[in-house]
């Protein structure tokens, strides 16, 4: 695709729209295809994701559409047009009027002839506009009512009543499902080439989470995703229901003839897939992907990577998804990781009768310090159980040293100061911050060896993550929002969008557009390029050690304000506390 033909207003080109300023995209000019293949090391996932072929995409350059005041630009044409055949003024009306199409009549008072121009393309037979306003209204988080309260405070007509919205609905749900089909299965495929070139010919690595409309278990609506571990991308998707509108309308007619003539034609279109507890709905879930997995990509899953704290592992082992195969389990070192903290903060708050402030005492920045330790001491021994034991145990220890009792013989050079000064010949210089309480140890020794068992650190190897999985659901969630209500075909049409452009970028909306038979024009193709090319360089800035820096001074400079201000004002919020 031609660059002239994307961008009409490049300098040079033959076509040029005065009343436009192109914006400088020379200076953030997204990859074309040839620099998007280049690979290396330290990329981004993004980067690595977003490496999509366009060529399949039509950009029609002269297509686009204006906000104008028709009675004012029409009522001016009509003063200098006069009719060819009895020069008499002609007459601009608009006819044909539905939701935002409509037609351009043009209209001789003397001839019978008469002129219809439509404002947008038609799609089979209702007009363009509409779905294109409810598509890009959909990307917003935004339902019928926010469409209304838009087009009503920009003096646009009404865009459609509530049945007009809901077939568009439909044929979005359609068009997306089939473009993420397309966006999976090239995944899947990814992922096991990826796998074999790793030695992994069994099947794939996936990390599996579920997210849920609302807190604390009662949520009606959930949705769990499964991601390649090499590629970053999303293989399956589930979105689970436990409510149907429709029915909830019929359950008071259970034992009626018209119940039963009502059930037959509603069983296939009910919203309700799920019944049960919400915190089963992910269980639930993950084995249905796992049993499908071989005739919807024709692959095993082999490992899991879960976090441990549901019983989702057990339900894939109890339900046997393939015969003769037991799938293996990996740990996401996130929440191993958040298992020291809590563990610290639980035993923290239970002894509260001692004191626990002070110099050598289990203070939140301790707490959070030894929390960061553990991850990394996981982290940087992802191959080797032994040495991610000996961090793990060296990290304690190094806590706990004096000038008088250095114990730094677990430490590494590359972290620990002490061995730094040590090899520099410069220890008589050295002096050890306030150590940790031999008390505050022997008190915490029990929940370091629990979290240091070899069963655990076994399934840490290999580092996994389930970062992916939740970068995906906050995907989700900026596509329904949880504060607005929806159903689950809105739910699983957001699903549907975000593992589009989560796999493959924002570029997949315009294959959506493709399907729906609307129209893409330069606008949106060119502002898709411009939002997958600066998704990239966020992702890799966010990789840098500056950035990284960045990140932790905020989060720790927060948690030392937080716990000042409890210090200075006591609890000032909790159950019965104003008794």
């Amino acid at each position: 695709m031609s660059e002239e033909k994307v961008y009409p207003r490049h300098k040079g080109s033959k076509i040029s729209y005065q009343t436009r300023r192109r914006s400088n995209m020379t200076k953030r000019r997204p990859l074309n295809r040839y620099e998007a293949e280049e690979d290396s090391a330290g990329v981004s996932a993004s980067a690595k994701k977003l490496k999509v072929d366009t060529d399949d995409i039509d950009v029609q350059s002269e297509f686009g559409y204006r906000i104008i005041n028709f009675f004012a630009v029409f009522s001016a044409i009509s003063e200098y047009v006069k009719c060819k055949t009895c020069n008499s003024d002609i007459q601009f009306l608009e006819s044909g009027t539905r939701g935002l199409g409509f037609k351009i009549t043009i209209c001789c008072p003397n001839c019978p002839k008469v002129f219809e121009i439509p404002n947008c393309p038609f799609i089979r037979n209702g007009y363009e506009i509409n779905r294109r306003i409810v598509l890009a209204m959909r990307l917003l988080g935004v339902g019928l009512a926010g469409i209304l309260k838009f087009c009503a405070f920009m003096e646009l007509p009404r865009p459609m009543f509530q049945t007009c919205y809901t077939r568009a609905v439909d044929m979005i749900s359609i068009a997306t499902k089939a473009v993420r089909d397309c966006s999976m299965k090239k995944a899947a495929q990814d992922e096991k080439k990826k796998s074999e070139e790793n030695g992994l010919n069994t099947g794939i690595t996936v990390s599996g989470d579920g997210s849920w409309r609302k807190r604390g278990f009662s949520s009606l609506f959930g949705i769990t995703s499964l991601i390649g571990w090499f590629t970053g991308k999303i293989v399956d998707i589930e979105v689970k229901s436990k409510y149907c509108k429709a029915c909830q309308h019929w359950k008071n007619k259970l034992d009626t003839a018209e119940y039963e003539e009502w059930f037959e034609t509603h069983a296939d279109q009910c919203q309700s897939n799920h019944e049960g507890s919400s915190g089963k709905m992910e269980v639930d879930a993950i084995i249905e992907m796992f049993r499908r997995s071989e005739n919807l990509h024709g692959l095993k899953y082999v490992k899991y990577i879960g976090d441990g704290d549901s019983k989702t592992f057990k339900g894939i082992l109890d339900a046997k998804p393939y015969e003769n195969f037991e799938v293996s389990k990996k740990e996401c070192i996130d929440h191993v990781q958040k298992r020291m903290g809590t563990r610290l903060r639980n035993f923290r708050k239970n002894k509260k009768k001692k004191n626990l402030g002070g110099k050598g005492k289990l203070t939140m920045k301790l707490i959070d310090q030894l929390t960061i330790y553990y991850g990394l001491a996981i982290r940087r021994n992802s191959n080797s159980l032994e040495d991610m034991k000996n961090d793990i145990w060296a990290t304690l220890f190094h806590k706990m040293s004096t000038d008088e009792n250095p114990q730094h013989d677990k430490c590494s050079e590359s972290w620990c100061e002490w061995k730094k000064a040590q090899a520099a010949g410069s220890l008589d210089s050295f002096h050890h911050k306030p150590p940790l309480s031999t008390e505050i140890f022997e008190a915490i020794k029990p929940i370091y060896e629990d979290l240091s068992r070899d069963e655990l650190l076994n399934r840490c190897l290999g580092g996994y993550t389930q970062n992916s999985n939740e970068s995906f659901n906050s995907t989700v969630w900026h596509l329904a929002p949880k504060a607005y209500s929806s159903g689950k075909k809105t739910l699983q049409i957001a699903s549907d969008i975000a593992v589009c452009n989560f796999n493959d970028g924002l570029i997949n909306v315009l294959r959506i557009m493709k399907v729906m038979d609307m129209n893409i024009g330069p606008q949106s193709y060119n502002f898709c390029m411009e939002a997958d090319a600066a998704r990239i360089k966020r992702a890799e800035h966010s990789l840098t050690d500056a950035a990284k820096e960045a990140r932790s001074t905020i989060k720790a400079t927060r948690k030392e304000n937080e716990e000042e201000f409890i210090n200075l004002e006591g609890q000032l919020y909790g159950a019965g506390l104003a008794d």
